[in-house]
């Protein structure tokens, strides 16, 4: 094998074995963000729909850094959460005398 493609193979290794290991420490903040998109998605849907209350209003009991970071959009009874752009996201929706439910 020649030595310019063992410097290639060596440096393609390199880049997995980094790209393993974000992936293993970023492990907890996918699994928070999977947890309070399904609370936001959640608690808005019953602030929206139980308590009768304006989205602005119930994006505003949430704390500061996640009012920022959670996008929330409400249409036909149906509320969804998202953060990082859409990539880790819930839905909730509202069925009348059940009150809401987190659907995925």
């Amino acid at each position: 094998m020649s030595r310019k493609r063992w410097i290639w193979i060596s440096a393609l290794g390199v880049v997995a074995i980094a790209a393993a290991a974000a992936a293993w420490s970023m492990r907890d903040d996918f699994a928070y963000a999977r947890i309070a998109t399904g609370y936001a998605a959640k608690q808005t849907c019953s602030c929206l729909h139980v308590s009768g209350r304006t989205l602005e209003s119930c994006i505003a009991d949430f704390p500061a850094d996640a009012q920022s970071s959670i996008d929330v959009t409400a249409e036909a009874g149906r509320i969804r959460a998202s953060v990082l752009f859409g990539a880790v996201s819930a839905e909730a929706a509202f069925e009348d005398s059940y009150g809401c439910r987190i659907l995925n």
